[in-house]
């Protein structure tokens, strides 16, 4: 018998429905019963140790990151799950920081199939499990079998009915950031979507938010705290950050505090740490041929701009944006802030994912401005580039932007210099 190579078992695993490709609006599962049943028959791997959980409309990744890297530093072994990744499967389980190695993953996904095969000959829900369900279920059986001593694990979508809401009350529950985004699903107000991300927390927990207190978004958050009573609800805002790193920062050492008055170890998180937690595609910086490029995956309106006036105070000069954009996303609304500081915009899409407007779609939504069409990504970046070259010299030379999806960065960044 011939062993099964981790290809292989990307293949059984792709053969499952999997929403992150597809229109969630028509037929979309949204219940927890598959993957509850599925940890039920792997002997609930999420109870063998320490949980943090993080949803947000952005900063989640890295806040779940910059956790994970404080408390390695404080001798945890640390498993971090995440989505969606940027280049390699692997990306989304990580332990100490690192990506899993194949061979562990694929051990982990081989069982979970397993299991998921023996409920569908049996009839039972496990069966019904999705991609994501299944990915879910293999970090936290690869954490069990990795010897994790905490799990920090990202939601993938909203909060409430997310998969990786299956698991018992956390240390931390955190909800980062909250913005209008898959209104369709999550709701049409900031009040209904920090419901649904606000869905995490949890009776015994303690509770971190990164909301502005007194917003919509922050008092329905209050509301939750007090509704469920969790052990204790800080606010980790101010006026005062202004790039996406302060912000992140702030509130993963709410979670450190947090920790702290529960009772265990005092983490901290140094510039050494901050540095090691710096995830791909998130306020990502390097040079294409020599022109200065800048990866974030934003795909709010409000994290757009945001990204541009960070980018912009290390790169002064004139761009051009590159964007693709989530077909449940409003692409006028993120277009909008690249609109007011680029030069122009690349429209382009993800070719394969099955969910990104096509790049005549893009810009016929985008509408205003100086527009232009380019169905590969690749192609779009150099386009970009190429307008963008001989733009001023030194801290005033032309640069680009690429935003609006991380699948569009993950299919762009192999152009990045070195």
């Amino acid at each position: 018998m011939t062993e099964t190579t981790f290809a292989e078992t990307l293949q059984r695993l792709e053969r499952r429905i999997n929403w992150e490709r597809r229109d969630r609006s028509k037929g979309w599962r949204v219940d927890l019963e598959p993957v509850a049943a599925l940890l039920a028959a792997l002997d609930e791997p999420q109870l063998e140790y320490r949980l943090i959980h993080v949803a947000g409309s952005k900063g989640k990744g890295s806040v779940s990151s910059l956790v994970t890297h404080a408390l390695r530093l404080g001798g945890e072994r640390v498993g971090t799950y995440g989505s969606p990744h940027v280049e390699s499967i692997t990306e989304r389980v990580r332990i100490d920081g690192e990506c899993i190695g194949e061979s562990e993953l694929g051990t982990a996904i081989e069982a979970v199939l397993a299991a998921v095969e023996a409920a569908e000959t049996a009839g039972g829900v496990a069966g019904e499990a999705s991609w994501f369900d299944i990915m879910t279920a293999a970090a936290l059986v690869a954490f069990r079998n990795m010897g994790v001593t905490y799990a920090v694990l990202e939601v993938g979508l909203g909060g409430r009915l997310d998969s990786t809401n299956v698991i018992p009350p956390p240390e931390v529950a955190v909800v980062t950031t909250i913005a209008l985004e898959h209104t369709e699903i999550l709701g049409s107000t900031l009040g209904a979507i920090a419901g649904e991300k606000g869905g995490i927390v949890k009776p015994g927990s303690h509770f971190v938010s990164g909301c502005e207190p007194g917003s919509e978004a922050g008092v329905t958050l209050a509301g939750i705290a007090q509704e469920r009573d969790v052990t204790a609800h800080a606010v980790a805002w101010s006026a005062d950050d202004q790039t996406f790193e302060e912000m992140n920062v702030r509130v993963a050492r709410a979670v450190l505090a947090a920790l702290a008055e529960r009772g265990l170890a005092n983490y901290t998180l140094d510039g050494a740490a901050i540095e090691a937690a710096r995830l791909p595609g998130r306020m990502e910086y390097g040079t294409v041929g020599g022109v200065p490029v800048v990866l974030d995956g934003a795909h709010v309106p409000s994290s757009v701009e945001l990204a541009v006036r960070e980018a912009r105070r290390r790169h002064p000069g004139p761009f051009w944006a590159v964007l693709a954009v989530h077909h449940e996303k409003d692409a006028a609304a993120l277009a909008a802030p690249l609109m007011q500081h680029a030069e122009g915009i690349v429209a382009t899409t993800v070719p394969g994912t099955g969910v990104h407007a096509s790049a005549a779609e893009l810009a016929e939504k985008i509408s205003t401005g100086r527009v232009e069409i380019q169905d590969d990504p690749l192609e779009a970046l150099r386009d970009a580039i190429r307008r963008s070259e001989g733009a001023g010299e030194g801290p005033g030379a032309g640069w680009v932007f690429v935003t609006g999806s991380l699948y569009l960065v993950g299919a762009v960044r192999s152009l990045m210099d070195g």
